[in-house]
């Protein structure tokens, strides 16, 4: 269950941080991309996700507004953004994936390759 958990809580961060670097190209992060809802998240564990990340110098700027017409806090759009920090995590994790993804492939190979040997010395 925690291998899922932290798969879970990773890919969700990597979103954040991916959502935001993609929204460099914009003024504001665009309208709903970036909500508790959209990530398939509570709206405390997205705000958790939100400091932890300020906290650690991967974004800057997040700020919740109140709105009555709206059940939860809405984050301000025109502030919040990806520091160099956080673009170094996505690069960084991005080729690692890379390399893991490769790793297991290879692995598959090679496991695929001892069985084929297991099974001819057996059929001898």
């Amino acid at each position: 269950m925690e291998n899922r958990y932290m798969k879970t809580s990773y890919g969700i961060i990597w979103q954040i941080l991916n959502v935001l670097d993609l929204s460099l190209d914009y003024d504001e992060v665009p309208e709903n991309v970036l909500t508790a809802k959209k990530l398939g998240i509570t709206q405390n564990r997205f705000e958790a996700y939100l400091k932890m990340l300020e906290d650690a110098g991967y974004i800057e700027g997040v700020e919740f507004e109140d709105f009555i017409s709206e059940k939860e806090p809405v984050l301000n759009r025109e502030k919040i953004r990806i520091t160099l920090e956080g673009i170094e995590f996505l690069i960084e994790n991005s080729a690692m994936s890379k390399i893991a993804a490769a790793a297991k492939e290879v692995g598959l190979v090679v496991a695929e390759a001892g069985v084929d040997l297991l099974a001819a010395k057996l059929g001898k």
